[in-house]
């Protein structure tokens, strides 16, 4: 099958020194969890960066679409500051699909800049590449990953900077590719509760990860896209839609109905379903699934079987298990980058910068 040729605009990389934006087009908690935006910010700042909150913690009462422009207009500030080079989301989410028909999508164009987080920001992946072409990233978001406590985990920090920032000296993105994906060796999906901070502050339980596991042989060339699977679901006959032709699909599960439950087995074949009848499995390459949260181990093997059922039948490989999405730590994945899996060689290679060097 032809590779499709990438139409997203690259934004530039990162560098210390430079200014970093947080916003919340989705849930808007920072007011609510503070200490964990306080963590991120002193966190950044002690790397070298400056950090920008663009957040109003109290939103206009006097009608929705006042909301709407408010959660708009932040965006577009930290698109439109010239300073800003990076924009975090602060976490995903249940309503990032409201501020689509707002966004001034030529605006974005206009200031190209890195732009990433995950869960319900999916939605906001797909519109900026459909509405203005820009290649946006899957990752870490400012509350959960960078608030961490006491830090972000080494491997999601270490990523980050290797897919989006240029140090001094080095030429990081000046590499011809980012080449084989890293895999952590421990994972985290232990729940604590924010709201009981500070008094119930240390850091998370780590154990060994099970690792990455090909459900299907194979090797396969695509430009990578997807996210969060029931949000990758609801753009599907809208203006912001992204076609998965010739794609390498990237599928992760959120959190279920409460915080510290999974996302129920029978809204995942559900879900897997309707990607069928939307003919994505036709359409694919290759498909990717994120470590599935806060599964049991039998939980897993049902999600990995429920996969196998519904594409049975299509060739294309499948690799689960990946640090993606729902999962601490968690890679940083430039979305619409070609990317190749190869079963024989276990890897999962992005076969170009996640940044352009300017």
């Amino acid at each position: 099958m032809s590779i499709q040729t990438s139409v997203s605009v690259v934004p530039a990389a990162l560098r210390r020194g430079d200014t970093i934006a947080f916003v919340a087009p989705s849930a808007r908690l920072n007011h609510i969890f503070p200490l964990r935006i306080v963590r991120a910010r002193a966190f950044l700042e002690a790397q070298g960066f400056h950090v920008r909150e663009i957040y109003s913690p109290e939103l206009p009462t006097t009608s929705f679409r006042a909301v709407i422009k408010t959660r708009v207009d932040e965006l577009h500030e930290a698109f439109q500051d010239d300073e800003v080079r990076c924009i975090i989301c602060c976490i995903g989410g249940l309503t990032a699909n409201e501020i689509l028909p707002h966004l001034d999508y030529e605006l974005i164009r206009e200031h190209p800049k890195i732009f990433i987080g995950s869960s319900d920001i999916t939605l906001l992946h797909h519109a900026l590449l459909a509405g203005a072409g820009l290649r946006t990233f899957y990752g870490p978001s400012a509350i959960v990953q960078l608030g961490e406590y006491p830090a972000p985990l080494d491997f999601t920090w270490e990523h980050f900077l290797r897919v989006l920032v240029a140090e001094e000296g080095q030429n990081n993105t000046l590499r011809q590719e980012l080449g084989p994906m890293p895999r952590a060796a421990h994972y985290t999906d232990e729940f604590i509760d924010w709201f009981g901070e500070p008094g119930n502050l240390r850091a998370r339980e780590t154990k060994p990860a099970p690792g990455w596991k090909w459900l299907r042989l194979g090797r396969a060339q695509g430009r990578i896209f997807g996210g969060c699977l029931p949000s990758a679901l609801q753009l599907f006959g809208t203006p912001w839609q992204v076609s998965y032709k010739g794609r390498i699909l990237l599928l992760e599960l959120p959190e279920g109905l409460q915080p510290d439950s999974p996302w129920p087995l029978e809204l995942v074949r559900w879900n897997l379903a309707d990607l069928g009848t939307r003919g994505v499995w036709d359409d694919i390459t290759g498909l990717i699934l994120g470590r599935p949260y806060r599964h049991t181990e039998e939980q897993a093997a049902e999600w990995e079987k429920t996969v196998l059922e519904i594409t049975e039948g299509y060739d294309f490989p499948i690799l689960a298990g990946v640090d993606v999405g729902h999962t601490d730590p968690m890679l940083t994945v430039p979305l619409d980058a070609l990317c190749q899996l190869d079963s024989e060689k276990d890897e999962w290679s992005i076969l170009e910068r996640g940044v352009e060097n300017k």
